[in-house]
């Protein structure tokens, strides 16, 4: 139910409308249980307690049960996060903090109650972590933007955004639209229910964990008074969860937007990373959402490819014999997903030159497993050559890769029929989708 304020017919200011008496809809079961479907799906590791997906499903029915019992009767208490680290493209680690999995299914509970509250507010110019939004939106609404002449950019990046959130201030955003103090005690349990390092609790006195399901929302939750800021003095912003840039029409005014930014951000107990924040041109070029702008086009930025390689290089290491078919396979998996996100840009060329790259280490990984050369000479013949035209050859040398005699024997066919895709293909398919959404 809603009550408050709200504006009279008049347009005057009348009490705001608030939402109470959620909680009884956050504990219902059958919220319970599409909430647990939805943990299921995402899958991820098991928390403090070592219980995993599999385990917790095994007695699901009196796992549920328990946790409605313990929501109605205000008995729930969150474990700490396991606090984990991935490595970043720069070298250094991101932490991350993995809630147990009966954790993950209260907070996705909880995410399907408020969620749809706040989308009702949430502004267009947010993407991240919202439905039927995506990073791909954000990447066409820039490109928009550019094209309308806004060329000159601010390039904020917030110091540990998620790190740092002030909780009584989140909570107070939150309090904004509910007023059941149920479901706002429920938020700052999760907030403040510690981190397990190594065996260690450690308080969480501000942020709330990367790695929590209801954390992307309470991350734009607290984001949404700067949407609304920009959105209001009619600048231009397009952000991703704490990923956001501001595109204007020149230098000056862009100089100007970012020094009101870093004071609203200041004023949110946040800060603007004063080395990485900067102004940029569109001739300058700027990274976002892992792709580069710049004047002709759009690409994959230098990070983005470097990490692209790195992964490649894993998969084919040269030091390893395997079945081809196995590395096609692996490969064909990533290349799926990297060249669905990148393929929106003008990368055609850039695609070809990496399934080039890629198709050679698919040969130096065959000629490794093949070990001698008469493998290869076998093949060459089959496919006419002659004794007098075969030579001898170093399988596991990098450059063999690259002979002629490889190239015949093992040609763009051969790693088709091994079960490797080309990214030019992955990206002949999605301008074609684009192309069928623009005509109808």
């Amino acid at each position: 139910m809603r009550r408050g304020r709200q504006l009279d017919s008049h347009g005057e200011t009348a009490k705001k409308r608030k939402w109470y008496s959620l909680a009884d809809k956050v504990w219902n079961l059958a919220n319970l249980e599409q909430a647990w479907q939805k943990v299921r799906a995402n899958k991820g590791k098991h928390g403090v307690d070592g219980v995993t997906i599999e385990e917790f499903e095994a007695n699901l029915t009196g796992n549920l049960l328990q946790l409605h019992e313990e929501l109605k009767g205000k008995t729930y208490r969150p474990q700490p996060v396991r606090r984990v680290y991935i490595p970043k493209a720069d070298g250094r680690q991101r932490p991350l903090g993995i809630p147990t999995v009966r954790d993950r299914v209260v907070q996705q509970a909880l995410r399907m109650v408020i969620e749809p509250i706040f989308e009702a507010k949430f502004l267009s110019c947010s993407f991240g972590f919202r439905p039927g939004r995506g990073a791909h939106d954000a990447i066409d609404q820039v490109t928009a933007f550019l094209g309308e002449g806004f060329q000159h950019v601010v390039d904020c990046d917030v110091v540990g955004y998620f790190d740092h959130i002030p909780h009584d201030r989140l909570i107070d955003a939150v309090a904004e639209e509910i007023s059941d103090g149920t479901v706002l005690r429920l938020i700052r349990m999760f907030l403040e229910s510690g981190i397990m390092e190594g065996g260690v609790w450690h308080e969480t006195e501000e942020g709330t964990p990367q790695g929590g399901v209801i954390s992307p929302l309470l991350a734009n939750i607290y984001l949404h008074s700067l949407d609304e800021e920009m959105t209001k003095r009619g600048h231009r912003m397009v952000r991703y969860a704490d990923d956001f840039i501001i595109l204007c029409g020149s230098q000056r005014a862009a100089e100007r937007v970012m020094e009101h930014v870093k004071e609203i951000l200041g004023q949110m107990g946040l800060e603007a990373h004063p080395e990485k924040s900067k102004v940029v041109s569109l001739q300058e070029g700027f990274c976002f959402l892992s792709y580069y702008f710049h004047e002709y086009g759009r690409r994959p930025s230098d990070k983005a490819l470097a990490k692209f390689k790195d992964r490649i290089r894993e998969i084919t290491r040269r030091n390893q014999t395997v079945p081809i078919t196995k590395a096609a396979k692996e490969l064909t998996k990533y290349l799926r997903g990297w060249g669905a996100y990148f393929g929106y840009g003008q990368v055609k060329t850039r695609f070809a030159s990496l399934d080039q790259w890629i198709r050679r280490r698919m040969r130096a990984v065959q000629l490794r497993s093949w070990r001698h050369v008469g493998k290869l000479h076998h093949v060459l013949k089959r496919k006419g050559w002659k004794d007098k035209d075969l030579t001898g050859l170093r399988m596991r040398r990098w450059r063999s890769s690259k002979c002629p005699m490889v190239h015949a024997a093992l040609d763009n066919r051969w790693a088709k029929e091994a079960g490797l895709i080309s990214l030019v293909d992955v990206y002949l398919r999605i301008a074609e989708l684009r192309q069928s959404r623009a005509a109808g």
